[in-house]
């Protein structure tokens, strides 16, 4: 059974089946989280601008919430809109 790895203490030790990878040290552990720390805040800070951009979209042109979410869903779903539309126009009459 292989021994376990400590990853707050640093050792010193080279394991010899990991030949072809860097040695580990703490300051290789602070620069990880600290990159994940600088991604997390930009993911947040991207939601902030994309939540942004659509409620001044929305004020701007005056477009109902409801169109400008189906679009987007539609874009992100990869939806054919001649499909949509043959469908829509088949149920349109079930639809009040």
């Amino acid at each position: 059974m292989q021994d376990p790895i400590h990853i707050f203490e640093e050792d010193t030790t080279t394991n010899s089946d990991s030949s072809n990878s860097s040695e580990f040290t703490m300051e290789s552990v602070r620069s990880m989280v600290k990159q994940m720390n600088e991604i997390d805040d930009d993911i947040k800070r991207l939601r902030d601008d994309k939540k942004e951009l659509f409620s001044d979209f929305i004020e701007e042109y005056n477009v109902p919430k409801k169109e400008v979410l189906t679009a987007v869903r539609m874009l992100k779903g990869d939806i054919d809109p001649e499909v949509t539309t043959d469908i829509y126009t088949n149920i349109a009459d079930l639809v009040e």
